[in-house]
């Protein structure tokens, strides 16, 4: 790091500093399979929830999209991508809750945290999130757990992998956005880097917290 870069990054850490409480609670991240497949994709995603867990976010949600692509060769993206993430996770600081999804929207592997919970949900989109949601919803209604009438949106929301609406979006690279979380993050603010995944660095993503402390978010008014 060069002397003016680490200037800058101690500048936008004390700007950050004085308005802790317009920090995102939770943070959005999507990534392709690609960046995480990446010889530095892993170990960048270590170091961002890291910075991530020391700056006091609460909640990170990543979701890794992976390609339409054969489904042999998709499997085993899946298997390789579950088996990384679960290994770096379990090598985190105790206090990191983490839960780990795959493309079928069940759980892979969980751990409890103190206060810092990351969700990561690889290939399981928001559209089969609420369909799996509404599919759970008519299967109770079907059984008489729970009436017809009684349906609202906190029912909904009750039966989502991710219960928490996210403060912001962010896409790695400038491409476009996948269709995760599409309840949750219906009032999100969204980021797009200049960089690719593996080429970011602790300065973009305290740019982006400085970014979000400055917008003036009207939730859909």
């Amino acid at each position: 790091m060069d002397i003016i870069t680490a200037l800058y990054e101690k500048y936008l850490l004390r700007q950050i500093a004085k308005a802790p409480h317009t920090l995102p609670e939770h943070m959005t991240l999507v990534l392709s399979e690609t960046d995480l497949l990446n010889s530095d994709g892993i170990s960048k995603l270590k170091f961002f929830v890291l910075w991530c867990y020391k700056l006091d976010i609460k909640i990170i949600s990543i979701y890794v999209d992976i390609l339409d692509t054969h489904e042999s060769l998709r499997k085993e993206m899946v298997s390789q991508l579950t088996d990384k993430l679960q290994y770096l996770f379990s090598k985190m600081p105790k206090e990191i809750g983490f839960e780990i999804y795959g493309v079928d929207g069940e759980p892979k592997n969980k751990r409890a945290g103190s206060w810092f919970l990351v969700y990561l949900s690889i290939g399981f989109g928001g559209r089969s999130e609420i369909t799996k949601a509404v599919k759970s919803i008519l299967s109770d209604v079907k059984s008489g757990k729970i009436k017809l009438n009684d349906i609202n949106e906190n029912v909904i929301e009750s039966r989502l992998l991710v219960k928490h609406e996210t403060d912001i979006v962010i896409r790695a690279g400038g491409k476009h956005l996948s269709d995760f979380l599409i309840w949750q993050s219906v009032y999100s603010e969204l980021y797009f880097t200049d960089v690719n995944w593996y080429d970011v660095r602790k300065i973009e993503i305290l740019r982006i917290l400085r970014d979000f402390q400055k917008r003036k978010r009207r939730f859909g008014k």
